[in-house]
């Protein structure tokens, strides 16, 4: 059930690197997975700016998540492609991630994401995973 998987995920699946980052599920089916992140000091890169790869991350665990609750229990998954697009400079705040399965084959799925920062678009991306 999705109630299981999302408490699956959040204590197992969450590597440390998530975690270093900060990544916060906040929710999964199906369908789609949600994610959100603090941004801290840490995140900025040298021009005061989030750093590009603190929000593909962001992106990419959260679309990892959208695939993994359409897996069977002996699959699993890996990142194969993604393409983004950032379309604000992020300052600080808080970032949420939407994920959504949108091609799921019997070996690669694709999903939409897109990260927002107080109502605007801040990215968006294409990925394709595979099925393992």
């Amino acid at each position: 059930n999705a109630e299981a998987k999302l408490q699956d995920i959040k204590d197992s699946r969450m590597s440390a690197f998530t975690q270093l980052l900060g990544l916060e599920l906040v929710s999964l089916d199906r369908e789609s997975c949600c994610m959100r992140l603090e941004i801290g000091p840490s995140h900025f890169n040298a021009g005061g700016r989030v750093h590009g790869g603190v929000t593909f991350s962001l992106l990419d665990s959260t679309m990892g998540a959208a695939v993994y609750a359409r897996l069977g229990a002996h699959e699993a998954t890996a990142t194969i492609e993604c393409k983004i697009n950032y379309t604000m400079a992020i300052t600080g705040g808080v970032l949420e991630c939407r994920a959504k399965v949108v091609h799921a084959g019997t070996r690669t799925m694709v999903v939409d994401g897109e990260v927002w920062q107080d109502g605007v678009l801040a990215a968006k991306c294409l990925g394709t995973f595979a099925r393992i």
